[in-house]
């Protein structure tokens, strides 16, 4: 410290201003940081998804999403790359269902099917059918590596099938991309996977859903 003109000893520090400086060099380093932590968090979660396949998740901004050739869609992921690009909100919505997996909102649950979705995308398959598909089967698994509890993550995969993944049934061309009627247990596309929703054959008319047709 050097005394300013005309006095002999340095000003002394101001140490509120100091104070208050550091804390809103906090808050603003905090958003970046820890969306830069949940990023590789997802990425390491979608690399075991993927049957190791490797996956680097990147939550883009308002500002990524202008520049962004797939801009409209919630997210797209390169097989190639390994590349996962989730919209905004996702990955805010997604870290929202984290915090509170057990009162989970039909948004919330789209975003967990749409980490599993990617992820399955990284894993090699192209066709948004089966890709679905395969997502429905593992949503439970996604769940739970994210860290939400076993009989939660059970639920909100089963809810997921049931209200997100049927709801696509007859709702326009678009949504159709994403739905199969072989997508069921017992039926074409049924992985038989030991962890799977429908390993306990488990219906909606059990869980208590309206039936669709």
């Amino acid at each position: 410290m050097v005394a300013p003109p005309g006095y002999e000893s340095p000003r002394p520090v101001d140490e509120p201003y100091l104070a208050l400086l550091l804390i809103l060099a906090a808050l603003f380093a905090w958003p970046p940081l820890h969306r830069e932590y949940f990023e590789h968090f997802l990425s390491t979660k979608a690399t075991e998804l993927a049957d190791d396949h490797r996956a680097h998740v990147h939550c883009n901004t308002l500002l990524d999403t202008l520049f962004d050739p797939e801009m409209l869609a919630g997210a797209h992921a390169s097989p190639t790359t390994g590349k996962i690009a989730i919209q905004p909100p996702g990955c805010e919505v997604l870290s929202a269902y984290l915090r509170h997996p057990s009162g989970a909102t039909p948004q919330e649950l789209w975003s967990l099917g749409l980490f599993t979705h990617e992820s399955m995308h990284v894993r090699g398959e192209l066709n948004e059918a089966k890709t679905e598909c395969e997502a429905v089967q593992r949503n439970y698994r996604a769940a739970k590596l994210l860290g939400v509890p076993d009989r939660i993550a059970r639920q909100n995969a089963l809810d997921y099938y049931n209200v997100v993944y049927k709801g696509r049934q007859g709702a326009g061309p678009l949504q159709a991309m994403y739905y199969s009627g072989d997508c069921a247990p017992g039926k074409a596309m049924d992985e038989h996977l030991s962890d799977s929703i429908w390993t306990d054959s488990i219906t909606a008319d059990d869980a208590g859903y309206p039936h669709r047709p």
